[in-house]
């Protein structure tokens, strides 16, 4: 379960490149991707291509690493792993709102797996899943 687990983490973790992708690699965009995202700009909180969500690229891809990290510690079962994923999921969460997508549920599934990820840090039963801590 343990390892399910950590695959779970690295996924969600991976799943925020996507906003690191709008904001930096604008090139790889090309202009029709950029003309999308302005298309687009009633659907995020925090608009990618202004300074603001150029903050919250680098963020995503700090928390990317960070769950990365998560996913590796619970895998190892190294001692330090419930605060990366803990800090992790928090940094996380302002990414995810402000990337939300009102038409999907793929926002309000990340929202809601990061909240479970932190609570497993501090619940019983993320210790059943994730190991002991």
């Amino acid at each position: 379960m343990r390892v399910v687990a950590a695959i779970f983490v690295a996924v969600h973790g991976l799943g925020h490149v996507i906003w690191f992708m709008s904001t930096w690699a604008q090139a790889a965009l090309g202009r029709e991707g950029r003309v999308e995202l302005e298309a687009r700009r009633s659907y995020f909180l925090v608009q990618p291509l202004e300074v603001a969500g150029k903050v919250l690229g680098i963020l995503s891809l700090l928390v990317l690493v960070g769950f990365g990290a998560a996913a590796w510690g619970i895998g190892i079962q190294a001692p330090w792993w419930p605060e990366v994923l803990i800090g992790s999921a928090v940094v996380s969460l302002p990414v995810v709102i402000a990337m939300w997508n009102p038409v999907g549920t793929v926002s309000a599934r990340a929202f809601l797996a990061d909240l479970v990820l932190a609570a497993a840090a501090f619940m019983p039963w993320g210790e059943k899943i994730l190991g002991a801590h």
